[in-house]
This record gives C-alpha cells, sequence and structure tokens, in this order.
C-alpha cells in the first residue's frame, strides 16, 4: 500500500467523521486506486448500508488522495513539502450507483484523469465490491492554485 490508513490525512484536507478512503493502492500518472473499509457508525452508512452521496464523497477523496500523493511526490523532487492543493467539485456527469455496499464491504475506487488543464481536472471514476462495479461517474474537479 502506498499510503496507509493513518496517513491518509497528510494527503486529503478532510478529516473525521467525513473520511471515506483508507488508503491508497496504486498510482501511475493517470489513475491511481484508494480503497475504503464500510464501517458501522460511519457518517454516510444508514440501515447496515454505504449512502450514494458516501459513494460520491469515495470518488472525490479518492481524487484528493490521487492529487495529494501526486504532489507530495513532486514536491519531494523540488525540495520545501507545501500543503496540497485544495479541490473543489465543479460538475458530476452521469453518476450511476447499481448497488449500496453494506457494513464490512471493502471498496476499490479507481480514478482516471481524462483531461487537466489550467487547475481543472476531468476524472473518470469507477467503484468496485469486490467483483462487482457499484458506482461510475465522471466528475469536473477544480483545484486551488493557492497554498
Amino acid at each position: 500500500m502506498l499510503v496507509s490508513r493513518e496517513d491518509v490525512p497528510k494527503f486529503i484536507p478532510q478529516r473525521q467523521p467525513i473520511v471515506v478512503v483508507h488508503g491508497l493502492i496504486s498510482h501511475t500518472e493517470n489513475t491511481s486506486v484508494s480503497e475504503f473499509h464500510v464501517e458501522d457508525g460511519h457518517l454516510f452508512v444508514r440501515h447496515g448500508k454505504l449512502l450514494p452521496s458516501g459513494l460520491m464523497e469515495n470518488i472525490a477523496q479518492t481524487s484528493a488522495l490521487r492529487s495529494g500523493y501526486h504532489f507530495a511526490h513532486q514536491m519531494q523532487e523540488g525540495g520545501e513539502m507545501k500543503e496540497p492543493p485544495i479541490g473543489f467539485i465543479g460538475a458530476l456527469k452521469n453518476f450511476v450507483v447499481s448497488d449500496l455496499p453494506s457494513v464490512g464491504s471493502v471498496l476499490k475506487t479507481t480514478v482516471t484523469i481524462t483531461y487537466e488543464v489550467m487547475g481543472m481536472q476531468v476524472v473518470e471514476a469507477s467503484v468496485a465490491c469486490g467483483r462487482n462495479v457499484i458506482a461510475t461517474c465522471e466528475m469536473k474537479i477544480f483545484l486551488s492554485q493557492e497554498n
């Protein structure tokens, strides 16, 4: 694992109880995969299931984790470590949820940057629970230029 559960807060701006990523499994130039364990009592869990809003936030935080990790490695090459940029969801397109994961499930969320220009990223995302893809979307994210 590239980023452990304990280290996730170093790479994303969100804090408990809203965190819905527990680690970064893989990272390339354009694609990253996170992991999340659905736990009872989480803010986005109702009646033993993760809500669609939790899946959407999981996708957004996977993108944030990807950007934070990528930014941190760029900064290591250049010296001084700064805070990663904060992202804002600009648009959500074709958000499809086919199933809600139960408490105890482990989600693997993949985000792939399809387009990036002037602080705006367009990502294609999918959330898998076991072998099944349970959510997909396209998300536009605007990254702050100030740190």
